[in-house]
């Protein structure tokens, strides 16, 4: 299977699912958006995934990039392909399908428990469990699209995940990062872990990185489900 991946920093990488793809022997492509990598024409691969970044979904001003891949995800909407949003990625995914992007009221960076939706049973996601600690890192949401099924949410952000058909999902969260991955989030972007409500400190997400083995065993268990319902 082809797997493309869109990324829009180069320190938001795939995290543990580059780990899937290889045990799966799939073929992995990137359209690094920070290099002015050019799109990929969708025949050439069966799942994208669209991953996050700093910048917020309608940022088209500052980011030349940013319209053309909103209706490069349509396309695919358009056509059914598989795809999974992760934070921005989801956010992007939400606005393409319905307009249902939104400005956050406040950052939400940390580990905060999210509580899933007995409606995820009904779709296969039954291995999700009710609640689960994962890592925030956003300012932006989404509502839940028209025709979609909420799965995910917290008390500050209601709308924390969605399915749309079988083969659309976005997710607000980080399940996806591994070590890694959190350690060059904080690097890169630590200037936004200023004191707020919803905001821990450095410390409080080095100590969360306890839960990233379980978070990322979720994550292979969405990969899985996601290629199950992919049309080749």
């Amino acid at each position: 299977m082809r797997i493309h991946c869109f990324q829009h920093v180069a320190f938001e990488g795939l995290g543990c699912i580059e780990d899937w793809i290889t045990k799966k022997g799939h073929h992995l492509k990137y359209t690094s958006f920070f290099k002015n990598d050019p799109l990929p024409h969708i025949d050439d691969y069966d799942i994208l995934i669209v991953m996050g970044g700093p910048m917020s979904f309608d940022d088209d001003a500052k980011y030349s990039w940013m319209t053309k891949e909103r209706e490069h995800i349509k396309t695919l909407l358009k056509y059914e392909k598989t795809i999974l949003g992760i934070c921005l990625g989801a956010q992007l995914i939400a606005d393409a399908i319905d307009g249902s992007a939104r400005h956050g009221i406040s950052g939400e960076i940390g580990w905060f428990p999210v509580k899933f939706y007995a409606e995820r049973k009904n779709k296969g996601l039954d291995f999700i469990p009710d609640d689960h600690t994962v890592l925030h890192w956003h300012g932006d949401t989404f509502k839940t699209p028209a025709n979609a099924v909420r799965l995910a949410s917290t008390r500050e952000y209601p709308n924390q995940a969605f399915l749309y058909r079988n083969n659309v999902m976005g997710m607000q969260f980080h399940i996806e990062m591994d070590e890694k991955s959190v350690r060059a989030i904080v690097e890169n972007i630590g200037n936004e872990l200023a004191e707020a409500p919803l905001v821990q400190d450095e410390q409080q997400i080095m100590e969360g990185l306890k839960y990233v083995p379980e978070n990322n065993k979720i994550m292979w268990r969405i990969m899985d489900f996601l290629e199950s319902n992919t049309k080749i």
